[in-house]
């Protein structure tokens, strides 16, 4: 399962591009829906790739079929993480170029860094600081803080990216027997109830203007459901430390689709930032692999 790196970057960036259409689509409605209103239908019509990949799941077969979890509190539980993200995400692009939006997310390697400390006990050592370093000067040179035109809007992605690397943390704590789309079923459920909670306490729900809206929310959520699910299954192909580098072809993706579908071409605003951010993820995953080999080694 872990040899075969063509079919785990495959994958991968198919999972990529799947979200990015998501985002497309996202962005298309959130001028006319709320941000949780949209995220309760992402989380919806999500769940049915996950049905999918489950029923074609040997190991839930071999299990008995059993839908209950061991850790079922925890796996409802990072939807409240997943529901910030999805909100900060969702507004983001009101406000925010997709690419730009997209190049922000990347922050998440150094997010899962910062949190594996105190939340897995890991260890703060110098590669991580300088990772970390990295890509905060890329945040840095993207916002611009010392601009006249800063706007405080432009942290939502990083907020995004927060809520996002916690639920990544969290998801390790599963025991190893836990299937993966039942993982994610759950804290798709754990979000739905979290979003429709908000928009029944600040109504915030608009009637659909036309059945093409509601068509769109579907391929949004199955887009989503679909492109989370290859992510995982490329990252038991091969060495994440392996995959991760072609990732970042997704920020192409995103700069490509951003001009062909909204006119938009951040440039200007991406670089030199994007470099700094890339290298401090670039950092993270070589100083894993290097420590996964020597673990082999020692086997």
């Amino acid at each position: 399962m872990k040899n075969n790196l063509f079919i785990a970057v495959i994958l991968s960036l198919s999972g990529l591009f799947l979200l990015d259409c998501m985002g497309i689509a996202i962005k298309y409605l959130r001028d006319d829906y709320p941000a949780a209103q949209l995220s309760v239908f992402r989380n919806l019509f999500g769940m049915l790739p996950c049905f999918i990949a489950l029923y074609f799941s040997q190991d839930w077969h071999n299990q008995g079929r059993k839908v209950a979890i061991k850790q079922w509190k925890l796996g409802l539980f990072r939807g409240v993480f997943v529901s910030v993200a999805q909100l900060c995400l969702y507004t983001s692009y009101l406000y925010i170029p997709f690419a730009l939006v997209a190049t922000m997310e990347y922050t998440g390697p150094m997010m899962v860094t910062l949190l594996a400390i105190p939340l897995l006990g890991e260890k703060f050592g110098w590669y991580k600081s300088l990772a970390v370093i990295s890509g905060f000067i890329g945040i840095l040179f993207i916002m611009e803080p010392w601009s006249e035109d800063f706007n405080i809007i432009i942290l939502l992605p990083v907020l995004a990216a927060l809520g996002y690397s916690l639920a990544r943390v969290t998801a390790l704590n599963f025991t190893m027997d836990t299937p993966t789309p039942l993982i994610n079923i759950y804290g798709q459920i754990g979000t739905m109830v979290c979003s429709l909670l908000l928009v029944l306490i600040f109504n915030m729900w608009e009637h659909f203007k036309n059945i093409y809206d509601i068509f769109i929310l579907l391929l949004m959520g199955i887009a989503g459901g679909s492109g989370t699910l290859l992510l995982i299954y490329g990252s038991r192909r091969a060495e994440l430390s392996k995959i991760m580098p072609f990732d970042y072809i997704e920020i192409f993706f995103a700069l490509i689709l951003g001009w062909i579908f909204f006119r938009e071409w951040p440039v200007d605003q991406l670089f030199p930032g994007v470099l700094f951010i890339i290298i401090g993820g670039i950092i993270i995953y070589l100083r894993q692999n290097y420590y996964s080999k020597q673990r082999e080694r020692k086997v």
